[in-house]
């Protein structure tokens, strides 16, 4: 038997709350159409849920457009043997993408850039960067795959304000397959020179691929 609680269900359009004495729930109707259950196990609702803050797990939700490119952080080359960042969550990344602008050194003695997701692999980049040079590119790492794609961009001079092309060296793209790009329990990403030279130019901006 169902009784109803609460009725203000004057007039068309009202709402009326009704116990429902059969299964136990609690019903919510309009025009003796029901649009919200309350249950022992949650609620149902027929049509719209506005609110201002939603909290808790989402994993069961359906029809939500997942995935997108998120901009984990930039590392500036101006200093130090090495920069990272650090706190990261590669739980849901399939793709690192690494935009190397005009890094460069003053050592001697040429040296390629690297990067490495900790508990990985650490990666050398590019042919060998001479100093006065400075590496150029955009290089990414599918942590799916364990594959890296790497165009070279050796010796390159800085480039100025409003120059459309700069060309590469000779050498040719780099492909790494198989490799342990990253462990499971990898929370930053980082980029040095071999041989520990100090950074005195440049940035690196990394973003994550879902």
């Amino acid at each position: 038997m169902a009784n109803s609680i609460n009725s203000i269900s004057t007039g068309t359009g009202g709402l009326q709350s009704i116990a429902d004495g059969t299964s136990g729930n609690l019903l919510i109707q309009k025009d003796a159409g029901t649009i919200a259950t309350f249950s022992a196990t949650g609620v149902v609702v027929s049509g719209v849920v506005a609110a201002t803050t939603l909290t808790g797990d989402g994993s069961a939700l359906t029809g939500i457009t997942s995935g997108g490119v998120t901009h984990l952080g930039t590392m500036t080359t101006t200093s130090g043997t090495s920069q990272t960042i650090t706190g990261l969550d590669f739980t849901d990344l399939n793709l690192l993408i690494f935009v190397v602008a005009q890094v460069s050194h003053s050592d001697g003695t040429s040296r390629k850039l690297s990067i490495g997701v900790a508990g990985g692999a650490n990666l050398a980049i590019g042919d060998a960067v001479a100093a006065g040079n400075c590496s150029i590119g955009l290089y990414t790492l599918d942590l799916r795959s364990n594959t890296g794609y790497f165009p070279q961009s050796p010796g390159n001079a800085p480039i100025t304000s409003g120059s459309d092309f700069v060309g590469g060296g000779t050498g040719q793209a780099r492909y790494l397959i198989g490799t342990n790009l990253r462990a499971s329990s990898s929370t930053s990403v980082t980029v040095a020179f071999e041989g520990g030279v100090t950074f005195d130019n440049g940035k690196v901006e990394v973003y994550g691929l879902n």
